[in-house]
């Protein structure tokens, strides 16, 4: 079953778990809610090469963060960015999301990848944004790129099964941008290191 505005507002603002933070009654549709852009998108960087999902330096430099200004970030024809949100999501045990276009996005040729969150995920949402047609397009900070379509379960999945309960649940908590993950599990401890340290560089982090 869809949840309605009044079970969206119920889940974020009554509920000691807020599902959506932060929270905006402008933002909240019958039965969806819009969410914006930050101020951070990532590029991915033209390696010249095709990428091997094996490969430890390949996934860790395929990445290159810039941060959004006042003008706007154009997106040039057939590009695609990741844009990082400005909500927080955190699912109760028996709501599912998913990502919806917005349709005046859709029809200026801006396509939004579709994304799944499954019961129980928590974290700060990187959508896939391509700009399918001929014409630049530029994205500004805040601006209501996508809507988030819940579901309400007919049960509680099992335990194990939970997004927060899985050991390979990768993106759980994402706060901060997060490369592949297409097998990090099995990379050699050099390569999870470099995939490490070209991440803190991408979030700027000092390392002190």
């Amino acid at each position: 079953m869809l949840l309605s505005s009044k079970e969206i507002r119920r889940y974020s603002v009554e509920s000691d778990v807020k599902m959506i933070q932060p929270f905006s009654e402008d933002q909240l549709q019958s039965a969806s809610y819009d969410v914006s852009l930050s101020g951070s998108i990532v590029q991915l960087v033209n390696m010249g090469k095709p990428i091997d999902p094996t490969s430890d330096v390949d996934l860790a430099e395929m990445y290159t963060k810039i941060e959004i200004e006042g003008d706007g970030y154009v997106l040039s024809p057939g590009e695609f960015v990741l844009v990082k949100l400005t909500e927080k999501i955190c699912l109760p045990d028996n709501v599912s999301a998913h990502i919806r276009p917005r349709t005046r996005f859709t029809r200026s040729g801006i396509l939004i990848a579709d994304q799944h969150c499954n019961p129980a995920y928590e974290g700060v949402l990187q959508l896939g944004v391509y700009n399918s047609g001929s014409t630049p397009f530029i994205l500004k900070k805040n601006v209501r790129i996508a809507q988030l379509v819940f579901e309400e379960l007919k049960s509680v999945p099992d335990e194990v099964k939970l997004y927060k309960n899985k050991p390979n649940a990768a993106y759980n908590q994402e706060n901060e941008f997060r490369g592949s993950k297409f097998a990090e599990a099995s990379w050699s401890q050099n390569g999870q290191q470099l995939y490490r340290d070209v991440l803190s560089s991408l979030k700027g982090d000092s390392g002190t």
